[in-house]
């Protein structure tokens, strides 16, 4: 425990920033941002693309028919189906356009968040502004925006969390990673990770973000209870555990259970799925390096043929930016508390899915705090690349 004191020894000075810095010029900076980042999100939503619809979105949809019906599936977690039902009473022939308008303000609102997140954590508004910049037009956090799946609302929330909790606005922020964790169940384990890093460098428990919390989750717990019977905010438990068995990067085998009837519950699936560790330690550990690599490789998978050469090299290269500068800046400033918590996000969901069955989407609540952990040590590059550029003109 000693140790742990003494290697979480945070300089609690870092980040302070002073109002007197910010200026017109930095305001009108950021609008500009925020109003480019919101036209090129509706663009991409409106006339770009059609499709808004994958697989796991029909789930979704059905769930939210089910509350609107007075009933309740224990199947994914109904944070997302509230949200769509939400839509459906608004407007029940153009539900999908409002949940993609939705998207839009919470994608756009996230770029605000994250603007003043690296602003607590850098104390420089350039940094903070290169930040939202680089959010703004990143292709993956604009392209998620199209799609009518849980990434862009839990990224929200989520990001809203740490906006809250570094102003200490502690009940804002429990409601926030409540909302984002009956939304996305695995984040609810960034929290703990947060909380204790705090207990152990400032002996500090913040009661007011667990009363936040417990809002969305008991309330989500208690009213499944009353229509199933069970005290839960997901139900799927069996089916992912199921599907990490033999899952290896781009392959799961969404069958599985099909071909295993024995398999009647979660702990029946856990059971196979460590015999089959215990069974081919070689071929576990292969699947798990295929499933980072399908998280974050620098040349991912074809995904049985869906992506070609050019995406495959993209992709790699912005898993490069994020990667590199990110766990880059995260160690330049790790004696700074508030940096050095945002990169549990990154290390929650790549541990989690990396040991279960990897999607690439899933890597999408992460980007914001690997991009704002990257501004730091990428801002003083970019000058000295334009620098030298200028000098040798």
């Amino acid at each position: 425990m000693a140790f742990a004191f003494k290697l979480l020894k945070f300089d609690q000075s870092a980040g302070q920033l002073s109002d007197k810095n910010t200026t017109k010029k930095n305001h009108f900076i950021l609008l500009s941002i925020l109003l480019t980042g919101f036209i090129v999100r509706a663009v991409v939503c409106f006339f770009v693309s059609e499709l808004h619809v994958q697989r796991d979105t029909l789930g979704y949809l059905e769930q939210a028919d089910t509350l609107l019906s007075g009933g309740y599936t224990n199947y994914f977690p109904n944070g997302f189906p509230f949200l769509i039902a939400l839509a459906k009473l608004i407007s029940p022939d153009h539900y999908i356009t409002v949940l993609l308008w939705i998207n839009i303000l919470l994608s756009t609102t996230s770029i605000y968040f994250l603007y003043h997140i690296v602003r607590k954590t850098s104390g420089d508004i350039k940094v903070s502004l290169l930040a939202a910049l680089v959010l703004a037009f990143f292709p993956t956090q604009i392209n998620y925006v199209r799609w009518i799946l849980s990434e862009t609302p839990s990224t929200f929330f989520l990001i809203g969390f740490f906006f809250f909790y570094l102003q200490n606005k502690n009940f804002s922020a429990g409601l926030f990673i409540g909302i984002a964790s009956i939304i996305r169940t695995e984040l609810f384990m960034i929290l703990p990770l947060v909380m204790f890093t705090e207990l152990l460098a400032f002996r500090k428990i913040r009661v007011f973000l667990i009363a936040g919390l417990l809002i969305p989750v008991l309330l989500t717990g208690f009213y499944c209870k009353q229509k199933t019977g069970k005290f839960a905010i997901s139900g799927h438990g069996k089916v992912n555990a199921a599907y990490s068995i033999t899952a290896s990067g781009s392959f799961i085998d969404w069958y599985y259970l099909d071909k295993h009837p024995e398999i009647k519950n979660s702990s029946d699936a856990l059971k196979m799925y460590f015999e089959n560790m215990k069974k081919e330690p070689v071929q576990f550990i292969k699947n798990r390096v295929a499933n980072l690599w399908e998280l974050w490789g620098l040349f991912p998978s074809s995904s049985s043929g869906n992506r070609g050469i050019a995406s495959r090299v993209f992709i790699g290269s912005t898993n490069l930016f994020l990667l590199g500068f990110g766990l880059f800046g995260w160690w330049k400033q790790r004696k700074n508390f508030n940096a050095f918590i945002l990169i549990f996000p990154f290390f929650v969901i790549t541990s989690i899915h990396v040991m279960m069955y990897a999607l690439p989407r899933y890597t999408y609540p992460a980007e914001p705090f690997m991009i704002a952990l990257a501004a730091s040590p990428f801002f003083p590059f970019l000058i000295r690349v334009l620098t030298k550029e200028n000098l040798s003109k």
